[in-house]
């Protein structure tokens, strides 16, 4: 709930400040700028659904663990731990980067950082606790959300 309240907060006032703030609007490129945020937006879209087809029957929208839960390390899995946030982060970059907006885009990003940042430790917690030593292995040799990064 967090996350969804902290998102929406973040779409509404960057849509709010980029038509209210035209001072921090990007005007350089423009038209590169819209086919950018378009392609962001698929690229996310495609990585989440891809995250989540590799995940199978384990993905939920909740955080919640099965008692036949195993760590998946398949697909995108082998090099970050969330990379269904990851491509839901992107498609809000490529959104953020349509409003044309530097500030608006700060603004968006920030709201879905904080919201998902308090999910995964929510999340990650609850995997070690119900999976143990095999998902804390598994952390040491992944990313959260940007291989080899972050």
């Amino acid at each position: 709930m967090v996350l969804v309240c902290l998102v929406v907060i973040g779409i509404i006032l960057g849509m709010l400040l980029a038509f209210k703030v035209p001072v921090t609007a990007i005007t350089a490129a423009r038209i590169p700028l819209f086919w950018l945020s378009i392609l962001l937006i698929y690229a996310g879209i495609a990585l989440r659904l891809y995250a989540i087809t590799m995940l199978g029957a384990f993905f939920t929208t909740a955080v919640a663990i099965t008692p036949e839960q195993t760590v998946v390390e398949k697909g995108p899995y082998r090099l970050i731990r969330h990379p269904s946030y990851t491509g839901f982060l992107i498609t809000l970059l490529g959104f953020g980067l349509s409003l044309a907006n530097w500030l608006s885009l700060l603004v968006l990003m920030a709201c879905a950082l904080a919201g998902l940042s308090y999910r995964i430790h929510v999340e990650e917690h609850a995997l070690q606790e119900h999976l143990g030593p095999r998902y804390q292995e598994y952390m040491q040799r992944t990313k959260r959300l940007i291989p080899f990064v972050l």
